[in-house]
């Protein structure tokens, strides 16, 4: 019995199809635990045939014994995240900041099981998209909105971009792929954008995020795309 199919029969759930292809895939394997000298024992390798997300926005594959650790810690009544009992939670990814991407199973329409980004420092969470394969596809976008802090853009952007694509292309709709493939054969913008209170922000990218929204709109919308809610007893 594998990893994934032992946190199954703990958690008594079956994950959704392509996150298990992408297992066999050997797509989930982000090299060694993470440490001081992780960049340099498997960067290089991981960069030239990309595993899930290794360039998208601020995302990071959860080891295995993170995934059950963090499950644990939803169900704990001790800890401040311990969530309501009508939500059941599954991660497999996290920000930088600590916030995870969980695949939210109470939500589940047939195949699809949405993806959810769970704030660590608060008690609600937001819904990005339907399912794993859109989820994909957000956060490949989201990486190209700004350059300063692309993980695509970390070395060279057009061999990334092709390294990426090239690995992601088999999981993504066609429609998908195609639009991905125009936005990389762009140059880079500059664009300003004004937040909710007025401050004008000079950004470099190379699709602006008010495109970024009409793309998602068209390619990945559904009923509860963007919704926030509490999910915690806090």
């Amino acid at each position: 019995m594998n990893e994934l199919e032992q946190i199954e029969q703990k958690y008594n759930f079956t994950y959704p199809k392509l996150y298990r292809q992408l297992y066999l895939d050997g797509m989930l394997d982000s090299g060694g635990e993470y440490g001081q000298d992780w960049n340099a024992k498997y960067y290089a390798k991981l960069a030239q045939n990309p595993p899930m997300l290794f360039f998208g926005f601020d995302f990071e594959l959860l080891k295995w014994n993170s995934i059950v650790e963090e499950i644990e810690a939803f169900k704990d009544p001790n800890d401040y995240r311990q969530t309501k009992p009508e939500f059941q939670f599954v991660p497999f990814g996290r920000q930088k900041n600590g916030d995870l991407y969980v695949f939210q199973f109470d939500r589940q329409n047939g195949e699809d099981v949405p993806v959810t980004l769970v704030y660590h420092d608060d008690i609600t969470a937001v819904v990005l998209a339907k399912n794993l394969q859109d989820f994909i596809f957000r956060d490949l976008l989201e990486d190209l909105t700004s350059m300063k802090y692309s993980h695509t853009a970390s070395g060279d952007l057009k061999v990334n971009s092709v390294n990426l694509l090239r690995t992601h292309r088999k999981y993504l709709k066609h429609s998908q792929v195609e639009k991905l493939e125009e936005i990389y054969g762009r140059d880079v913008l500059e664009y300003i954008e004004t937040t909710s209170t007025g401050l004008e922000l000079q950004l470099e990218g190379l699709i602006s995020n008010d495109e970024l929204e009409q793309v998602l709109k068209q390619e990945i919308n559904f009923d509860a795309l963007d919704n926030e809610f509490e999910y915690c007893n806090s």
